[in-house]
């Protein structure tokens, strides 16, 4: 890392006023003081491109940078200007949109002739052809599969070729699309179709690709993921931009853009038509290439996946050097330019849109951390370039990696989660609250240990609403009645009361370390342990005004992080389904019925001088069920009447069948435990039932014993009868006391038993 530092560019600071604000700089590789020009904030957020589903990489960045977003607005008071683009010209849009085209069209064609000899040939040879393109030493025909896959071994092959698993995967399919053809089934046609597109679009794309030329397909599909990416967005409580830029709305300040790159000396035209960014011209004139990661700017494996994988790539002067503009060939979309009918090189398109919006300084930008290089380095030198500044972002923030039980996900995979999947699974804020309890720029592991922390974190959270919720009632009540409310403070609110601005002091030197909400989050959690060890331990009065002040508190924090939108400045908790499940009815009647019935046991119990413990089971029985299916929680103190909470019922159910199941569980472990126990005393006791004065007799070498059953004479190698020797009989003694303990357990556990039975 110290030979990566020293190749690191420098930096420089903002003008402007010192705050306390610390924050990570991808530009520099540390923390560095945040300074801007008063409160304005300038940030640009690099956004989707909109060719599939988002999935949970996305949200990781998208949800994390949301939360950076609104501590800025909300906790530091910036106005901030948030800027997002939406990629909807690129090469992986080219290819989707034109592959699904071709698809759809060769699908509708033969739809019901799925099953023709032509279509059987079509996907038989485009099936051998894609095998040959993704398989070490293919299989010939198709006849040939079952012999390769037995004669190789996917992960061994996986290791170096990570895809190979899917290619395989595809071809399986293709294999399983030809058997249904064979059964010619007309209710097989749809799956038969689902089956063969993996391998058929490749040889579709390569015979009839040039011949998409209308822009409306390419659009129609960018169109479509974008509006999904902006549901999925919504659905996880992410502020929208304030401005959202497509790429396809601003081509022609991306010509001019490029122009004067040109012009400046920093780019040139090739024989096709493309433009590229002459990095070594620009590193001539004083710049410095490659800010973000200097020790990737030789690495062409990163450097062709950011050109994309429709790139000529013919006339470049070196290979560092990068599209500003791409010649479209037939089947591309495309645009007038000086150079050429082309399209916009990725990079190029947010140098220009955030100049467009945010000017020739911009204070942040954002993105995962898989940006870094080429994509940003390669804004900054673009932007640099057309503005001849040194510096033309101020703080790059980088959102960690996110991996799902330690695999990084990846579509070219097809091995990640889309959003939609695990909304079925986990709530918005379960997601949001798994990002706050990680460090916003630093890897996250998405596992289930994780997730059980988030659950728990978010029950502590709501139990602890719903009781001061309950508490501040209870007060209001007693309030009514012309009753005492505590106001006073003691000992112990005092102790509350320091924990709070203790918590607060500690919450806010988190957030001013690099936006540190780990850090934040376990002082609440902290602030909400000590809370409830108060209630326990004040009885019966407790100081509410404090407590809520305690709620309101940590609420604002959550509010701030985005757990919750929907509450009031002075809410307690964020908002739920629970809050007016019970409160909210105007139907007594449920409650009225289950009182009456409760009361009914209790004369019947009563009447019959039933055990005191029928009777206390019979309330627990009215507190556990028929409360809790109302959305009534009544919780038992030490001193005075319970606590009554209001809740959602099915909740309030499910904690009662999960205390139940675990109290079973228990309960299952110690009767197995016991039965465990028992079956070794026996098996021990068992050892036993062999008298010592009989135990040698059972062995062939010893010869003769004494009067108690102790061996004398054994047999020799030879045959003969010989003595027992010293250093024998010792180790022969041991066993033999040993045997007698054992030997009067067994007597003892014997008569025992006897006994027992008579």
């Amino acid at each position: 890392m110290s030979s990566e530092k020293s190749q690191l560019s420098p930096w420089f600071a903002p003008t402007g006023h010192n705050t306390e604000l610390n924050v990570f700089n991808t530009i520099t590789h540390s923390k560095v003081p945040f300074k801007t020009n008063g409160s304005m904030v300038t940030w640009y957020c690099c956004g989707p491109t909109v060719y599939d589903a988002s999935h949970m990489g996305h949200a990781r960045n998208y949800v994390t940078t949301d939360i950076l977003r609104r501590i800025l607005q909300s906790y530091f008071g910036y106005n901030v200007t948030f800027v997002q683009n939406v990629t909807d010209i690129d090469d992986k849009i080219i290819l989707r949109a034109r592959h699904q085209y071709l698809f759809e069209q060769y699908k509708k064609q033969n739809e019901h002739n799925y099953a023709s000899s032509d279509v059987k040939a079509k996907v038989a040879d485009a099936w051998l052809t894609y095998a040959k393109k993704n398989l070490p030493e293919p299989p010939l025909s198709m006849e040939e599969w079952p012999k390769w896959l037995a004669a190789n071994d996917v992960t061994t092959l996986a290791l170096t070729a990570p895809k190979v698993p899917l290619y395989i995967d595809s071809l399986n399919q293709g294999v399983e699309a030809i058997k249904l053809a064979e059964e010619a089934n007309l209710e097989n046609g749809e799956y038969f179709w689902s089956k063969v597109q993996e391998v058929l679009v490749p040889v579709l794309d390569s015979e009839l690709g040039s011949t998409v030329t209308d822009p409306a397909i390419f659009r129609k599909l960018s169109a479509y993921w974008e509006n999904d990416y902006n549901q999925d967005m919504r659905a996880l409580n992410v502020l929208p931009p304030t401005t959202v830029t497509r790429v396809s709305e601003f081509v022609p300040e991306i010509v001019e853009y490029v122009q004067k790159i040109i012009d400046r000396g920093y780019a040139y035209p090739v024989t096709d038509g493309s433009v590229y960014f002459d990095t070594e011209a620009f590193s001539k004139a004083g710049h410095f290439y490659a800010k973000l990661e200097p020790w990737n700017k030789g690495n062409r494996e990163l450097i062709a996946e950011g050109e994309g994988s429709l790139a000529a790539l013919t006339g470049k002067k070196r290979p560092g050097d990068f599209a500003l503009w791409k010649s479209s060939k037939p089947g591309e979309p495309s645009w007038d330019s000086p150079w050429s009918k082309g399209r916009p090189g990725w990079h190029i398109e947010c140098s220009v849109m955030a100049s467009a919006v945010l000017g020739s300084n911009v204070d942040i930008h954002s993105g995962g951390v898989d940006l870094a290089f080429p994509h940003h380095d390669n804004e900054l030198a673009q932007s640099e370039a057309y503005h001849d500044c040194p510096q033309w972002i101020n703080y790059f923030l980088h959102t960690g990696h996110l991996h799902i039980e330690g695999q990084k996900m990846s579509k070219s995979l097809k091995n990640f989660i889309t959003i939609k999947e695990i909304l079925k699974k986990f709530t918005p804020r379960q997601l949001r609250l798994s990002f706050l309890l990680q460090q916003w720029n630093s890897q996250l592991d998405f596992k289930d240990a994780l997730l059980a922390h988030v659950l728990n974190v978010e029950q502590t959270f709501e139990n602890f609403f719903q009781t001061v919720r309950a508490l501040n009632i209870e007060a209001q009540g007693v309030s009514q009645q012309g009753g005492h409310v505590r106001e006073k403070y003691g000992e112990l609110e005092m102790q509350l009361l320091n924990d709070l601005q203790t918590a607060q002091r500690n919450a806010h030197s988190a957030l001013c370390d690099n936006f540190n909400t780990p850090l934040v989050m376990f002082h609440i959690d902290s602030l909400v342990g000590k809370s409830n060890i108060y209630i326990r331990e004040v009885g019966q009065k407790p100081c509410t005004r404090l407590l809520t002040e305690v709620a309101m508190w940590i609420t604002k924090i959550l509010q701030i992080f985005g757990l919750d939108d929907e509450g009031h400045p002075n809410a307690i908790g964020w908002s739920s389904k629970s809050s007016a499940s019970a409160s909210g009815s105007n139907d007594t009647m449920p409650y009225l019925r289950a009182v009456s019935t409760f009361r009914d046991r209790i004369r019947e119990l009563s009447i019959a001088k039933a055990p005191i413990q029928e009777i206390l089971q019979a309330c627990d029985v009215f507190r556990d069920y028929d409360m809790a299916e109302l959305g009534v929680s009544l919780n038992d103190r030490q001193q005075g009447p319970a606590l009554i909470k209001l809740g959602d019922p099915q909740e309030l159910i499910q904690a009662r069948d999960q205390k139940i199941a675990e109290e079973q569980e228990k309960e299952a472990k110690k009767l197995k435990a016991k039965a465990d126990q028992d079956k070794k005393y026996v098996e021990r006791i068992m050892k036993g039932k062999v008298s010592p004065s009989e135990m040698f007799k059972l062995f062939e070498e010893f010869l003769s014993f004494d009067e108690s059953g102790f061996p004398t004479k054994v047999r020799a190698e030879d045959g003969s009868e010989a003595e027992v020797p010293k250093s024998r009989k010792k180790k022969l003694q041991k066993e033999y006391s040993a045997q007698e303990k054992l030997h009067k357990e067994y007597l003892a556990y014997i008569e025992k038993n006897q006994q027992g039975k008579s």
